[in-house]
C-alpha cells in the first residue's frame, strides 16, 4: 500500500466537490488527511444492505462503515479506508468461528435526511443512530432508550500514527458516574484496582523494549474487552496491540497499533454488547468468543507440585508423599509435575517431554496406582526445551520456527515454535500423544502445563510468521494458537491420535488470549511471595473472570525468589485464600535441599498450626464441592466467574467499585482474604438489604452501604460471610473428588430470607455433560417464613448417578429448635449428633446444637426418581422438639491413633470425616478414644467397622486399661459395607474415660467409630 499524503486544502476542495456531485471521489488510500494529521471518517454518500443483518455505509471519500447484528444484543462495527477490504470474519479466532453465523440477528433501517437509524429485533435490544454529515455513531439501549456511547464531529473513527498504522475509535467523554472495568490483566496477573475509570490500560504480549527483563513481562491475560456500568461492553476484535482510554486526560476510546511493521495495518473492528447487567454482558461476551472449557472435577480439588523437591522427586517420591499427606486426613486430587518427570536432566533446561527412564521407569504402573487412589496428573512442557523433543525441525517452513535473524534477541532462540504454522501445531500434539497421552500407553496424563510461551518479546514487530502475518499482529495470538494446537486440533477430535470426549482436558499456559478459554486456561506466572502481590492477584483473579477466564490459576503463596515464606503468610495465602479461589494450587520455588522442609508448600512440612488450618480449609472446600462444581458448570454455561467481583452482584452500588479485595464466591459466600499478618482491623463491606452470617462463628450481621464492618483479623482465618437465604449444598468430606459419597446430599440453609439453589452434577470426567447432556440438576428451595426446605428429584441423569439418597438439612440462625418432619411424617426423634441419627434404627432424626443454634434434620434414604417431582420436604411438624435420646458417637479420625493407622475416605458409608485404616504389619496397634460418662454403670460399646477380607480381624477393647472383651470383626462382604459389633462393660463416671481398641492380628478392619449407649 502506498503512503501518500495530500494537502488539507486539496482534501477539503475534493470533499466539497464530492458532496455537490453526490458521488464518491476515488482518492488514493491514506490520502485523506494533511501530513501528520489523522484521517477521519468522512461524510455520508450512500449505504447498502447485505441481507437483513448487515448495512454498509460508504463515505464521500470512499471509506466504508459496516454495521452487523449478532443476535439481538450485539452489533459489530467495522471500518475500512478507501480501497481497503474488510478483513475476513475468521481472521481473528478470538471470536469463535461459528458465532459469525449461528448468532443470527437482523437490523431494521430507517433513513432521514440527516441520519440512518438501525434497530435490532428485540424490544430490549440496540438502537444505532448513524449521523451522515460527518459519519458518526450513537448507541442506545432500546429497552430504556438510554444513551450508551456516542461520537460527535470531533470524536469518531480515525487512522493515524507512523505511516497511518494506528486505528482509533474515540467517543465523547464519558458521562459523570460512568465507570469502566477491563477484562483480563497485565503481566503476572497484576491489577492495581478494579475500577479503571480515568486510566489508560494496555494488556499486550511482552513489550520488545522490556524483553531483556523477562520476569517482569510474563503471563498477561490479553482480553481487549471492557464493561461499563451504563450497561454495555465493547470487545475490540484485533490481535494487534490495543490500548484503552477510560476518560480523564486521555479521553475515552481505544486504538490498535500496527507498529509500522510492514504487514497489513490494523482495522477498526469491534463488537458493542448490550446488557444492562454485568452478568448478561459476560454471558453474551462468552457466547461470542466461546464458553470457558469445563475441566475434570478433580481439577477443583487440591493441587500440589514437586517444585520444592527438585533434587529428589520421582515416581516413588510422589506415591509416598501423597500417601503420607492422605494418612494425616488431608485431601489431595491433582499432582503437578515440574521438570523432574522428564527425560534428560530433569531440570528446567536439558530435559524434554518424555518420561525419564531413571526417575519414572514405570509410568504405567504409577497410573494404575493413581487411578486406584483418586489422583490425576499434570505434565509440564517448557518452551525452552522444544528443540530437544522428538522430530523438532528448526527454521521457517518446512521447519517449525522463525528465521534465525528474527530470533537474535530471544533467549533459548533455538527453541521457538511458530504456532501460527499448522505443521508446528500438529507436530507438538504428536509428541504429547506419542510420549504420554495415548491411552494405549496407560501413562499418567490428565492435564498439560504449557510453560514459558510468553517470553519472546525480543522478536521484532516486522518478523514474518508462517501464516504470512507480522509479529506485530501475531504475538497477541501466540497463546491462542498453542491452545488451539492442544485443544481443538489435538485433544478434542475423535479417532486415532486424539482423546476425544472420553476425558476433558485441563491445559494451562503462562498467559492467555481472548477466545483461548474455549480450548484451555492460564495461570498468572512466576509471581512474588508478598502481601502486595497477594492483593494484586486477588484483583487479577476478578478481572480474569471479567474477561472470560473464570478458572483463575495462581501460585498459592507466590512462586517467590527461592526464600522461605513466614508461617503466617502460609496460613493466610496457600491455606486460606487459595482454598477459596477457583484453583487451589500452592506452589513455590524455594528448595528443601537448601532451605529445609519449611521451603515446601505441602502442609505436613509446615507448623502444627499451619497443618490444622490447612485441614480446616481442606474439609471446607471438599465438603462444598457440590457448590463449587456447580459454580464451575455455571461458568461453562454462561461465563459467570466462580469468584465474582462485587460489581457483578452489586453493579449499581458505589462500594462495589472500591471494595476490590473482597469478592463473592458464587451467589452466597463473601470472601475477604487477609492480606497482612493477623491482628489488624480489616474493613469489609457487607452490602445492605440482607443479613450476613460470619461463617466461622454463625454470628449475624446486618449489611450496610454507609459503613464498613470492622473485622479484627486472625492469622489463618479468612473472613467468610454467608448471605441470608443461602443454601450451600455439600457432600460428606472425602479426600478426593473421586471418593465423593454422592448418595448423601447435605444442605446448609441460612435463615432470614427465601432461597433457591440448583445443584449441577455429572460424571466429572467426560464430555458427556456437553455432547449428550448427561447431567442432573437438583433444585433446592427454602421458604423462610415456614422454615420449609424442599428438595426436588433431579432433572436428568448421568452415568454413575446415585439411585438412592439421604439428605441432611442444617438450618442456621434459628432462635430455638422445633419438631421437624420429612414428607408429612411424624415428628422426628432427637439425637446427640448427626452420626447418632444416621446410625439409629431408622437412619433419620434431628439434632439441635444450642451453642451454634443449628438444627439438623437427617432423612432416611430416598429412592431417586428422575424428573419425578419432590424427593423430600423438610418442615416443622407442629410439635415441640423432642427429648434427646440415642447413643453417643466418637469418630475414629478424632481418636488417638498410633502410627500404623491412616485416615482414609476411599470407601463410602463412614460417618464424620473419615475412618481409621490399618496400614501396619504387626499385632498390638491401638486406637484410643476419650469418652464422657454422665452416670456410672453398665454400658454397651459398639465399634463400627468394615472388613472386605474373607477372615475375621479381631480386636480387644479395654476401658481405662481393663479388658472389656474381644470383638471378632467378621467379614462384611466389601470394604464399602459397614457393620457394628459390641461388648458390655462397666464404665465409671467422668469426662476422661479411655476406651482403647487393640488389634489382635497383623491385619485390621477399617474403623469408623465407637458408639456408646
Amino acid at each position: 500500500m502506498k503512503h501518500e499524503q495530500i494537502k488539507r486544502r486539496t482534501l477539503l476542495a475534493s470533499a466539497a466537490g464530492v458532496l455537490a456531485a453526490g458521488t464518491i471521489t476515488a482518492l488514493p488510500h491514506r490520502a485523506l488527511a494533511a501530513a501528520g494529521e489523522p484521517e477521519q471518517l468522512g461524510d455520508y454518500a450512500e449505504h447498502s444492505a447485505a441481507g437483513s443483518r448487515s448495512v454498509t455505509v460508504t463515505s464521500a471519500s470512499g471509506q466504508r462503515l459496516r454495521l452487523t447484528a449478532y443476535g439481538d444484543q450485539i452489533v459489530r462495527v467495522s471500518a475500512a479506508r478507501y480501497q481497503e477490504d474488510f478483513f475476513s470474519d475468521t481472521r481473528y479466532e478470538m471470536v469463535r468461528p461459528e458465532a459469525h453465523s449461528d448468532l443470527g440477528g437482523s437490523l431494521k433501517v430507517t433513513e432521514t435526511n440527516d441520519t440512518l437509524e438501525l434497530r435490532t429485533a428485540a424490544a430490549d435490544g440496540l438502537r444505532i443512530v448513524v449521523h451522515k454529515k460527518p459519519l458518526r455513531l450513537e448507541f442506545y439501549s432500546l429497552g430504556t432508550d438510554a444513551l450508551l456511547a456516542k461520537e460527535d464531529a470531533t470524536h469518531g473513527i480515525s487512522w493515524g500514527g507512523a505511516n497511518s498504522t494506528i486505528v482509533t475509535q474515540t467517543f465523547v467523554p464519558p458521562t459523570s458516574g460512568e465507570r469502566f472495568l477491563k477484562g483480563g490483566h497485565g503481566v503476572l496477573g497484576r491489577t492495581p484496582r478494579l475500577d479503571r475509570t480515568g486510566d489508560k490500560v494496555s494488556h499486550n504480549y511482552a513489550d520488545a523494549a522490556a524483553a531483556a527483563d523477562n520476569p517482569n513481562d510474563q503471563a498477561p491475560a490479553i482480553v481487549p474487552f471492557y464493561l461499563s456500568n451504563k450497561g454495555y461492553g465493547v470487545f475490540f476484535n484485533t490481535t494487534f496491540d490495543t490500548t484503552f482510554n477510560f476518560g480523564g486526560a486521555n479521553g475515552y476510546g481505544f486504538f490498535a497499533d500496527g507498529h509500522d511493521s510492514g504487514g497489513v495495518d490494523p482495522q477498526l473492528d469491534y463488537f458493542l454488547i448490550n446488557g444492562p447487567k454485568f452478568g448478561q454482558l459476560l454471558d453474551r461476551y462468552t457466547e461470542l468468543t466461546g464458553r470457558p472449557r469445563l475441566p475434570q472435577r478433580s481439577v477443583f480439588g487440591l493441587q500440589l507440585s514437586d517444585k520444592n523437591f527438585s533434587n529428589v522427586s520421582d515416581q516413588n517420591w510422589w506415591r509416598e508423599k501423597i500417601t503420607q499427606h492422605r494418612a494425616a486426613g488431608l485431601p489431595f486430587d491433582h499432582q503437578v509435575n515440574d521438570n523432574r518427570w522428564r527425560e534428560g536432566s530433569g531440570s528446567w533446561s536439558g530435559s524434554w517431554f518424555e518420561f525419564s527412564h531413571d526417575r519414572w521407569p514405570d509410568p504405567a504402573g504409577y497410573q494404575k496406582w493413581a487411578a486406584t487412589n483418586g489422583v490425576t496428573v499434570t505434565l509440564d512442557y517448557n518452551r525452552n526445551n522444544t528443540n530437544e523433543m522428538a522430530g523438532w525441525k528448526g527454521g521457517p517452513p518446512p521447519g517449525y520456527s522463525l528465521p534465525a535473524d528474527d530470533l537474535k534477541n530471544v533467549k533459548e532462540n533455538n527453541a521457538v515454535p511458530d504456532w501460527s504454522n499448522p505443521d508446528t501445531r500438529a507436530w507438538v500434539w504428536k509428541v504429547f500423544w506419542d510420549k504420554a497421552l495415548n491411552p494405549e500407553l496407560n501413562y499418567p496424563g490428565d492435564a498439560l502445563w504449557i510453560d514459558e510461551v510468553d517470553d519472546l518479546g525480543g522478536i521484532p514487530y516486522t518478523a514474518k510468521m508462517a501464516d504470512g502475518r507480522r509479529w506485530a499482529e501475531a504475538r497477541n495470538a501466540y497463546f491462542l494458537n498453542v491452545h488451539k494446537a492442544v485443544g481443538e486440533e489435538g485433544w478434542d477430535p475423535e479417532g486415532n491420535g486424539h482423546i476425544g470426549a472420553a476425558k476433558r482436558p485441563w491445559t494451562w499456559s503462562r498467559g492467555a488470549t481472548a477466545g483461548q478459554q474455549r480450548f484451555g486456561h492460564y495461570w498468572s506466572g512466576d509471581i512474588s511471595s508478598t502481601y502486595d502481590e497477594m492483593r494484586n492477584q486477588i484483583r487479577g483473579m476478578q478481572t480474569a473472570g471479567l474477561g472470560g477466564f473464570p478458572f483463575a490459576n495462581i501460585d498459592g503463596g507466590g512462586f517467590g525468589d527461592g526464600n522461605l515464606i513466614s508461617d503466617a503468610f502460609y496460613r493466610n495465602w496457600p491455606a486460606g485464600w487459595s482454598s477459596l479461589a477457583p484453583i487451589w494450587r500452592p506452589h513455590g520455588t524455594a528448595s528443601t535441599k537448601d532451605r529445609g522442609k519449611l521451603a515446601s508448600r505441602w502442609p505436613l512440612d509446615q507448623s502444627a498450626q499451619a497443618r490444622a488450618d490447612f485441614m480446616k480449609y481442606g474439609q471446607l472446600r471438599y465438603s462444598l464441592m457440590p457448590y463449587i462444581y456447580t459454580l464451575a458448570h455455571q461458568a461453562n454455561a454462561t461465563g459467570m466467574p466462580m469468584a465474582r467481583a462485587m460489581v457483578i452482584d452489586y453493579q449499581d452500588r458505589p462500594q462495589s467499585y472500591t471494595h476490590d479485595l473482597q469478592y463473592m464466591w458464587g451467589p452466597s459466600l463473601l470472601v475477604a482474604p487477609v492480606t497482612s499478618d493477623g491482628g489488624s482491623v480489616q474493613q469489609i463491606w457487607l452490602p445492605a438489604g440482607t443479613t450476613w452470617y460470619n461463617f466461622w462463628a454463625d454470628i449475624k450481621h446486618t449489611g450496610s452501604d454507609t459503613a464498613d464492618f470492622p473485622y479484627t483479623t486472625r492469622t489463618g482465618e479468612t473472613p467468610l460471610f454467608v448471605k441470608a437465604g443461602a443454601i450451600l449444598p455439600k457432600y460428606p468430606y472425602a479426600q478426593s473428588t473421586a471418593y465423593m459419597a454422592r448418595g448423601q446430599l447435605e444442605l446448609d440453609v441460612y435463615a432470614g430470607a427465601d432461597g433457591v439453589f440448583e445443584v449441577v452434577e455429572d460424571d466429572g470426567l467426560t464430555e458427556a455433560y456437553r455432547n449428550s447432556e448427561k447431567t442432573s440438576v437438583t433444585r433446592l428451595t427454602h421458604t423462610n417464613a415456614s422454615k420449609r426446605v424442599v428438595i426436588a428429584h433431579p432433572k436428568g441423569t448421568y452415568d454413575g448417578a446415585p439411585g438412592k439418597r439421604r439428605y441432611v438439612v442444617r438450618m442456621h440462625g434459628l432462635d430455638a429448635p422445633v419438631g421437624m418432619r420429612v414428607n408429612g411424617g411424624g415428628t422426628l426423634p432427637a439425637f446427640t449428633s448427626e452420626a447418632a441419627a444416621l446410625l439409629s434404627e431408622n437412619g433419620s432424626g434431628s439434632v439441635w446444637d444450642a451453642k451454634t443454634k443449628i438444627l439438623s434434620v437427617i432423612t432416611p434414604e430416598i429412592s431417586v426418581v428422575k424428573d419425578g417431582g419432590n424427593a423430600a420436604t423438610v418442615e416443622p411438624s407442629g410439635g415441640s422438639f423432642p427429648a434427646v435420646g440415642g447413643a453417643t458417637v466418637y469418630q475414629a479420625e478424632n481418636a488417638r491413633l498410633d502410627s500404623t493407622f491412616a485416615i482414609d475416605t476411599s470407601h463410602p458409608g463412614y460417618t464424620g470425616t473419615g475412618f481409621a485404616d490399618f496400614n501396619g504389619t504387626s499385632a498390638g496397634s491401638t486406637i484410643a478414644w476419650t469418652v464422657s460418662v454422665a452416670t456410672a454403670g453398665t454400658k454397651q460399646l459398639f465399634v463400627r467397622y468394615a472388613n472386605g477380607s474373607d477372615k475375621d480381624r479381631p480386636l480387644v477393647l479395654d476401658v481405662n486399661g481393663k479388658k472389656a472383651g474381644t470383638l471378632a470383626m467378621q467379614p462384611t462382604g466389601s470394604w464399602d459395607t459397614w457393620a457394628t459389633v459390641s461388648v458390655t462393660a462397666d464404665l465409671p463416671k467422668g469426662d476422661d474415660i479411655t476406651v482403647r481398641a487393640v488389634l489382635s492380628l497383623s491385619q485390621g478392619a477399617n474403623i469408623d467409630s465407637l458408639i456408646l449407649r
